[in-house]
């Protein structure tokens, strides 16, 4: 059941997110979730304080894994996604396990045509996402949501015109951001290097 699963804040995010027909995020620290490999997020939850149990972990990988069939359903959904270049130069779970998550993204920004992938140069001296990293999704029925996650708690926008606000905001970060081509040719080269 997926209340098992998941924490009740994000439960309805990832019911909706199974027929979203956007799903877009700007990360700041990690590799998205839904692009994660069972390696990194192993290691991801194994780095969590408090820490989890050994069967906690385990149920939280799990779920994150079976989050994935998005990527590959039928219709898909178009996918869009930012993420720091220094999430790149962190290499969680170790060389071996990350250069893997490394492949796996050439992997996937290859093969779905409806993702597009870009970094987000450190050397930008400024850029429209600095206030922090985003989950966007617009549903089947045509709404806008918009899942900020903080240490002060997280937040589900649904008001129409800051949810517009947002999805504008994540265009503009797209527009600053590497172009697809570029960040392949970036995560070739770190991969390279591992």
């Amino acid at each position: 059941m997926d209340e098992e699963k998941y924490a009740p804040k994000i439960l309805n995010w990832v019911r909706l997110e199974r027929l979203a027909r956007v799903i877009s995020a700007y990360e700041t620290m990690l590799i998205p979730g839904l692009l994660q490999t069972e390696t990194y997020a192993l290691a991801l939850y194994k780095t969590r304080v408090p820490a989890f149990t050994e069967s906690e972990i385990e149920r939280h990988v799990q779920a994150r894994l079976e989050r994935q069939p998005v990527l590959t359903r039928n219709p898909p959904p178009r996918l869009g996604f930012v993420v720091e270049e220094s999430v790149l130069d962190r290499p969680l779970g170790g060389d071996k396990a990350f250069k893997g998550q490394l492949l796996h993204l050439l992997e996937c920004m290859g093969t779905l045509n409806h993702l597009t992938f870009q970094i987000m140069p450190t050397k930008r001296h400024t850029h429209a996402g600095l206030n922090g990293p985003m989950k966007l999704m617009a549903t089947e029925e045509g709404r806008s949501l918009v899942f900020v996650e903080g240490q002060g708690g997280d937040t589900v926008i649904s008001k129409p015109e800051r949810a517009s606000d947002l999805f504008d905001l994540f265009g503009t970060l797209r527009a600053q951001a590497l172009t697809p081509w570029e960040t392949a040719e970036l995560i070739e080269r770190k991969a390279a290097q591992l």
